[in-house]
């Protein structure tokens, strides 16, 4: 059972900006193409291991880094489990 979570933005450049961030961080980030499933206005999202999401948050917080979602994805399915 495959479990990550996407990050969702309203633009490429704060996709890119996301990504540079937290590979600067060391964490392990993948962007790739919005998954049919979900509606956003980039087509870009970040993709990232479920046990990095505390992790994550607080750097898009301490950083004030933009982004329009965050999904959960288990078992085939995305659920929004934050909104900005």
């Amino acid at each position: 059972m495959e479990k990550y979570n996407l990050a969702t933005f309203h633009s490429t450049h704060l996709a890119l900006k996301f990504e540079r961030t937290l590979k600067n961080e060391n964490i392990d980030i993948k962007i790739i193409p919005v998954p049919r499933e979900i509606s956003a206005s980039c087509g870009l999202a970040g993709r990232f291991l479920k046990s990095d999401y505390e992790k994550i948050a607080k750097i898009l917080d301490e950083n004030k880094l933009e982004y329009d979602l965050i999904y959960e994805y288990i078992d085939g399915k995305y659920n929004s489990i934050n909104d900005n």
